[in-house]
C-alpha cells in the first residue's frame, strides 16, 4: 500500500523548498536558482526519483554547507564508496593493477565516511591510479587543480606526491572516451547536460582553454557546478542565464560568455546546430522514457554530435506505470528512444564503472 500511495501521490520537491527557502544557511545564489527553477517549465521534467533525491541533497547542504560538498552530497554524484564487482572488471584485469596487494591500500579515514566506506574509496583510488599510469592522458593528472578537486572537503589519497580522487581520474577517462568519438578542440562550442558537480566540465576546460561551454542542469547540481567553476576559472566570464527565454538574447549571451548555465526547458531556445557537440555523462539513465524522448528531440536540433554514458541496465524508481514501481532502462533492449536518423559511431564499456557504456552518435536530419 505504501508503494501504491507513493505512486499516486509522489513526493515533490517544491513543498519542501517552501519550508526551507528562507533559511539563512542558504546563500542568495542557490535561493535565486532554485526559485527560478521551480517556477520554470524545467521543473516538470524532473523524474519522481529525483524529487526525492533533491530533497536529500538540500538537507545535506543545510547540514554541511556547500563548502563540504565532497563529504556531503558527492556520493549522489560520482564519488563511489560502495561498488559491485562488475564495476571493476576492466580495472582488475589490467596487468599493472593485478600487481597490487589489496592489504597495502591506504586506510585513510575521510570526513563523513565510515571506515568501510573510506577503505573502499581508497582502494578504488589506488586501482584507478595504477591502471591510469600507462594511459596517454596520465600527464594531465597534475594539471587538474586541487583547489577545486579536493577543495570542497573531498576525499583523496596521495600517491607518488599526487593527490588522487576518483573524480580526477574518471574525468580524464571520460575526456579520453569523448575524444575517441570526436576530438574536443579549442574554439569548439560544447553543451553538457547534467554536469553534476562540474568535475568533467572543469577537466575539459582545464585542458582546452578556449572553449565556449554551456551547462544545462537543475538545482542543486547547477548551483554546485556554478560555484565550482567560478572558483576554478576566475578569469573566465561565467553567467547564469536561467531567466532568459528569448532565442536571440540567449544566443547573444552564450556567445559573449565563456561558461553559461541554463535550465533544460531553455534548450528549445537554442538555434539549430549551435553546438559542435553535446555531452551527457552519467545522467540520462536517471530520466524516464518520456523525458528522454524530449531531450533527444531537442539535442537533434542543436548539434550533430552527441556523446553520452549510461548504465547498460538500470531501474528508474517510482517512474513506472501506476501499478509498476519502476521503469527499466536496458540499452540493448531498445529502451532508450534513439531517433532513427542517429548513427552510432562509437560504443565502448567504460573503465569504471565497467558496466556503463560510452556511446557516440552523429546525425543529420
Amino acid at each position: 500500500m505504501a508503494s501504491l500511495f507513493r505512486k499516486i501521490f509522489p513526493k515533490r520537491f517544491s513543498p519542501y523548498w517552501q519550508k526551507i527557502k528562507e533559511n539563512e544557511k542558504l546563500d542568495k545564489d542557490i535561493k535565486y536558482i532554485t526559485d527560478l527553477f521551480i517556477n520554470s517549465e524545467s521543473y516538470k521534467y524532473v523524474s519522481n526519483m529525483w524529487h526525492i533525491i533533491n530533497i536529500s541533497h538540500y538537507k545535506k547542504i543545510l547540514e554541511k554547507g556547500i563548502e563540504n560538498y565532497g563529504s556531503g552530497i558527492a556520493q549522489q554524484y560520482f564519488t563511489f564508496t560502495n561498488y559491485e564487482e562488475d564495476y571493476l572488471k576492466k580495472l582488475l584485469n589490467n596487468p599493472e593493477v593485478k600487481k597490487i596487494n589489496k592489504n597495502n591500500c591506504n586506510f585513510k579515514v575521510h570526513d563523513g565516511f565510515t571506515l568501510d566506506q573510506s577503505t573502499n574509496y581508497n582502494y578504488l583510488c589506488k586501482l584507478l591510479y595504477e591502471y591510469f599510469k600507462s594511459n596517454n592522458y596520465f600527464e594531465f593528472l597534475k594539471i587538474l587543480n586541487d583547489k577545486t578537486y579536493i577543495g570542497f572537503n573531498d576525499p583523496y589519497i596521495t600517491l607518488d606526491s599526487i593527490n588522487i580522487t576518483t573524480d580526477k581520474i574518471v574525468s580524464l577517462l571520460d575526456f579520453e572516451k569523448i575524444n575517441n568519438f570526436k576530438e574536443i578542440e579549442n574554439n569548439n562550442t560544447i553543451l553538457e547536460l547534467g554536469a553534476g558537480s562540474g568535475r568533467l566540465s572543469e577537466c575539459i576546460l582545464s585542458l582546452r582553454n578556449n572553449i565556449n561551454y554551456t551547462i544545462c542542469d537543475i538545482p542543486p547540481s547547477i548551483y554546485v557546478s556554478y560555484k565550482r567553476l567560478k572558483l576554478a576559472f576566475p578569469q573566465k566570464k561565467i553567467s547564469l542565464l536561467i531567466n532568459i527565454n528569448d532565442i536571440d538574447q540567449l544566443t547573444k549571451q552564450i556567445k559573449n560568455n565563456d561558461i553559461s548555465f541554463i535550465f533544460p526547458h531553455q534548450l528549445k531556445f537554442i538555434k539549430s546546430n549551435f553546438y559542435n557537440m553535446a555531452l551527457a555523462v552519467d545522467c540520462l539513465h536517471e530520466m524516464d522514457k518520456k523525458t528522454l524522448k524530449l531531450y533527444f528531440e531537442l539535442i537533434s536540433n542543436i548539434t550533430e554530435n552527441f556523446y553520452f554514458s549510461i548504465w547498460s541496465k538500470t531501474k528508474n524508481w517510482f517512474s513506472g506505470k501506476l501499478f509498476k514501481r519502476t521503469e527499466e532502462l536496458v540499452f540493448e533492449n531498445g529502451d532508450y528512444p534513439i531517433p532513427i536518423f542517429w548513427k552510432n559511431v562509437f560504443k565502448e564499456n567504460l573503465v569504471f564503472p565497467s558496466n556503463q557504456i560510452g556511446l557516440g552518435y552523429k546525425f543529420k536530419k
